[in-house]
């Protein structure tokens, strides 16, 4: 989606329904009953004299009533929650002080519609709320419950606010802003994550990068996995329990991980069908999914691997939302900046080829195991590879369609649907 076209879609939600008022008693029908008035007296007209300054009584009232009504009117918003996955409910708390004398018959809150956001139980686009009755320097406090739908970052603190005189005859309506911003990171599936052999060393460079562990210090044990070293086989262990055991150390640093993600495979092309506005359309869709599908099983594979205590890193040639380039991750600074690029990535690429990656892996940024994503193996991600294997770490690459490449490389390539597991639990995310 390009950016235009974002800005678009962002405008169009936050539209609210434009106010609703009798032409009767617009701001300027007051003169026109004026006028019939001093018609009626100079006619003596008298049924006219009466409706008349009936008329202009009601439209003095109900114009006074409703340019006072949401004067000191005042709404909060309070999120319990500013970040989620998608599918996870948020709850908000709101609240609204009539701070003046003047009552309110009636006062309607509404959120702007977001594809992002549902509402209620019944899980709506669009939420109205209609108070009757808010006293003079009264306050109403309820419990809002939203569900987050679609990936991003979104405002969500826009609040409409309509009242106006008791028969409805008019009506003012405001909007207030609030600062706070909602993280929707991508859904969760379920997936299962090869554990790392506890033979490579971490945070050494070179093809023995992995984990020190101290010999001295024995944490449990466990069975044999194809790819441990036989220095750790625990003979007697094994020999009592019938089983293969294996020794698990203490590691001497922690365990880390670098996610890479090249986007520009499912970068969108506007004039890929430009006879067909129907392919067009189907083509965009796919992309569009694609990517998303694949944010999912990034941030699953993430959330799975942080509750095994390897710290996750990220980097990606793709943009902010906002158009610039994002930064890089070290999977020491905090998985909460990991799951926010996550949120704030759109599939646009911001610097083209592998030179980003060149650059960090001369900084000495890929000395830990890495794990690479893509659409596709090509021939650009073959030649780096070539390039540089014997400079990088463990490394794996996962893609989303086959290519000639991916068979080049298949001894470290695998498609990205071999984390998918049948099990229909979810892993969950924690903060």
């Amino acid at each position: 989606m390009s950016e235009q076209k974002q800005n678009r879609c962002e405008n169009k939600d936050n539209e609210l329904p434009l106010k609703e008022t009798s032409i009767l008693f617009e701001k300027y029908a007051i003169w026109f009953w004026l006028i019939c008035l001093l018609a009626a007296i100079w006619f003596s007209f008298l049924p006219l004299i009466a409706v008349s300054t009936l008329l202009i009584f009601i439209s003095l009232i109900t114009i006074i009533w409703k340019e006072k009504s949401l004067k000191n009117v005042n709404p909060e918003i309070e999120l319990n929650k500013t970040r989620l996955f998608v599918g996870e409910e948020f709850h908000i708390e709101a609240s609204v002080k009539n701070d003046k004398w003047l009552p309110l018959v009636w006062l309607e809150w509404e959120f702007p519609k977001k594809e992002a956001v549902v509402w209620g139980d019944h899980e709506q686009n669009l939420y109205t709320i209609r108070l009757l009755w808010l006293l003079w320097y009264q306050q109403v406090k309820w419990t809002i419950k939203g569900k987050g739908n679609k990936r991003g970052v979104y405002k969500i603190g826009q609040v409409g606010l309509r009242s106006g005189d008791g028969f409805r005859f008019t009506e003012k309506r405001i909007v207030h802003s609030f600062p706070e911003k909602l993280y929707i990171y991508p859904r969760l599936l379920p997936v299962h994550v090869p554990s790392f052999r506890s033979s490579i060393q971490w945070q050494i460079k070179g093809k023995q990068g992995g984990y020190l562990e101290d010999p001295l210090l024995v944490n449990g044990i466990r069975e044999y996995e194809p790819g441990d070293e036989w220095r750790k086989f625990n003979w007697k262990a094994s020999a009592r329990t019938g089983k293969m055991l294996t020794n698990v150390y203490q590691p001497v640093v922690n365990e880390q991980l670098f996610i890479l993600f090249d986007v520009s495979g499912f970068v969108i092309d506007n004039t890929a069908f430009q006879d067909n506005l129907l392919k067009q359309e189907k083509y965009e869709l796919k992309k569009s999914e694609d990517f998303e599908w694949v944010l999912s099983v990034i941030a699953s594979i993430a959330v799975a691997y942080q509750k095994q205590g390897v710290s996750v890193g990220f980097s990606s040639n793709g943009c902010h939302y906002k158009g610039y380039k994002l930064k890089s991750v070290p999977p020491m600074k905090g998985f909460l900046s990991f799951l926010d690029q996550l949120a704030e990535i759109i599939a646009q690429v911001s610097q083209k080829g592998m030179s980003m990656f060149d650059k960090m892996l001369y900084e000495g940024k890929l000395s830990h195991p890495f794990i690479f994503f893509c659409e596709t193996i090509t021939n650009e991600h073959y030649l780096w590879y070539k390039r540089h294997k014997h400079e990088i770490a463990l490394v794996s690459f996962y893609y989303l369609n086959d290519s000639d490449f991916s068979k080049k490389l298949k001894n470290i390539s695998k498609k990205m649907d071999v984390f998918m597991t049948t099990d229909s639990q979810v892993v969950k995310g924690s903060f």
